[in-house]
């Protein structure tokens, strides 16, 4: 098990050096690279320690125990560093280091070295054991700050991905996808190890050595996990875009209340349609709401209530409904035959194959390469 921890730990430590090497870092590449080093030397620590030390050293056991309320602060940080424009961490943010410095006091001040040997050391249940109250509050503590940071962050993610449907006209790199699915994956590991903890104190069906090298072992498989994953994550908003959100907010205050006059609908329809039908905006997959204001001269703020009211779809489907309109367009142009049907979805503004697939059978109902055959039905008819 030592040699698993070590080797999780090394990837830790690897994975750090390499966001760190990054050209073009942003705040997210510091947090992230900052908790790689934490947790490699989390698990590292542990690894390294000799049998019986811990036990020897029942301050360790505190700071250990205290340390994994980091996580839960660090992960949240991360989240709102990568879907914020402009996140900066600000005097509020340390009130997250609270629960860590409260829990680390008590068991330092309050909490004798016998209870925690007796928890280490597995010497009974804990009602046999005679835990203090202090202890018990401080191991609570610990099991629910992580469910509650996981909880925290997952309704920032489901908030970001249905906003940035009204930003973006591409997703795959903006989603987060891989770290939703991981904070799922850790949310659910967490639960496990505690009803093993339970079991383990309450009915005695579990070693103790299963109980922590549970846990390393969890902390060792999410670190390459996250750190590989996250080392490939690009900034979501970039300085510009971040300038443009900003510039959107104080419009939609600006303007939140005020009715559009028919007249200026009116306008602003045709400017969009000119711009979208006669320079065919929507071929660039990196399409923003931010550019298409900008290109058009209309307001983002009324730019997206047009698409919205007038148009009753979010900015992600507004702009791949046209490309969906040219790839059929192109599909049947003799010019495009010896194509594939890949080639002219990417010509059409799309940039991943999963992407065009999923929204052309949510428009169409069929898949293209379905469609693709009764149009040369038709055609042969």
């Amino acid at each position: 098990m030592d040699k698993i921890l070590l080797i999780g730990a090394f990837q830790a430590f690897f994975l750090a050096a390499l966001i760190f090497r990054k050209k073009a870092k942003a705040r997210h590449d510091y947090l992230m690279g900052a908790w790689l080093i934490f947790l490699g030397a989390y698990v590292s620590g542990y690894a390294f320690a000799p049998s019986g030390y811990f036990a020897r050293h029942p301050w360790l056991i505190k700071l250990y125990l205290s340390l994994l309320l980091l996580n839960g602060p660090i992960l949240w940080g991360y989240v709102a560093a990568l879907i914020q424009p402009g996140f900066r961490l600000t005097s509020r943010s340390f009130l997250h280091l609270f629960p860590f410095l409260l829990v680390l006091s008590c068991l330092l001040g309050f909490v004798s070295s016998h209870d925690i040997v007796s928890v280490a050391g597995s010497t009974g249940t804990l009602h046999q054991q005679q835990i203090s109250a202090v202890f018990l509050l401080a191991l609570l503590i610990v099991a629910v700050s992580v469910p509650y940071y996981i909880v925290w962050s997952l309704r920032l993610l489901n908030k970001h991905q249905k906003n940035i449907t009204e930003e973006f006209s591409s997703l795959e790199k903006v989603n987060l996808q891989w770290l939703q699915n991981l904070v799922y994956l850790l949310g659910i590991a967490w639960i496990c190890l505690m009803v093993i903890f339970f079991i383990h104190h309450v009915l005695q069906l579990f070693s103790d050595d299963f109980c922590i090298n549970g846990l390393f072992l969890t902390l060792s498989v999410f670190v390459i996990l996250v750190g590989y994953f996250g080392l490939n994550q690009p900034a979501i908003f970039t300085t510009q875009l971040v300038f443009d959100s900003a510039k959107n907010e104080k419009e939609e205050a600006k303007y939140t209340g005020s009715s559009l006059k028919e007249e200026d609908l009116q306008r602003y329809l045709v400017q969009l349609n000119h711009h979208l039908l006669g320079e065919k905006l929507y071929l660039n997959p990196q399409l923003s709401l931010s550019q298409l204001a900008a290109e058009t001269g209309i307001p983002a703020h009324y730019l997206s209530r047009i698409i919205n009211e007038h148009h009753g779809q979010n900015f992600f489907d507004f702009i791949n409904s046209f490309r969906i309109d040219e790839f059929k367009r192109r599909l049947s142009d003799p010019g495009y035959q010896n194509f594939t049907l890949l080639a002219i979805a990417f010509d059409c503004g799309f940039n991943s194959k999963s992407a065009f697939n999923r929204f052309f059978k949510k428009v169409e109902g069929i898949s293209p390469s379905e469609f693709k055959k009764i149009s040369v039905e038709r055609a042969g008819l």
